[in-house]
């Protein structure tokens, strides 16, 4: 810090004032990481109970398409039943 205040570096006069005046604000700075932190974790927490919902959703339509094409089947399997019963019928 003494070096590029004291002028003895070769850093153009803009460079050295914005360095002094960055220095100089040094102390009043304060890092907002814990918002940004907070605000990712909050994405993080909505995302994950989204998925969860979304997860339970996909389960309760896989089963219920499943109960469906268990019954179909055996809608096919009674009404080709009927089928061959009213052909052997027939002749």
């Amino acid at each position: 810090r003494k070096l590029a205040v004291s002028g003895k570096a070769e850093i153009p006069d803009y460079d050295r004032r914005e360095l002094t005046s960055f220095l100089a604000e040094g102390a009043a700075y304060a890092p907002q990481s814990g918002e940004v932190t907070g605000i990712l974790k909050e994405i993080g927490d909505e995302m994950s109970k989204t998925l969860a919902e979304l997860t339970s959703t996909e389960e309760e339509a896989i089963k219920s398409f499943e109960a469906l094409v268990e019954a179909k089947n055996k809608e096919i399997a009674a009404l080709s039943q009927t089928v061959e019963v009213k052909t052997a019928q027939i002749g």
